[in-house]
């Protein structure tokens, strides 16, 4: 086990807090994913950026009412990821 199994662009706190919200629910839009993180508007628009172009996040626009709701889930791809990331933390913490 070394530092490298590691992917420290996820393990950021920033990202890692979101991708482990969303692991939880089916999909999310930004008010449930700033109360559930803490992060700011801007903050959350550009880490949920970054992992739609890293596949990792899908992103969808739909009308509720008058106005638009963006909803963020994992990709499968990302669901994947994530979970590895967690058994790699996992196994090198000795858990």
């Amino acid at each position: 086990m070394s530092y490298t199994d590691i992917d420290a662009h996820l393990v950021a706190p920033k990202r890692f807090v979101t991708m482990s919200y969303l692991s939880q629910v089916e999909q999310a839009d930004y008010p449930a994913l700033q109360d559930a993180t803490g992060l700011s508007t801007p903050d959350l628009s550009k880490i949920l950026r970054d992992l739609e172009e890293r596949g990792l996040v899908e992103i969808t626009k739909e009308r509720r009412t008058r106005y638009g709701s963006t909803l963020a889930r994992l990709s499968p791809a990302g669901q994947k990821t994530f979970k590895n990331l967690v058994a790699t933390l996992n196994r090198i913490a000795g858990g």
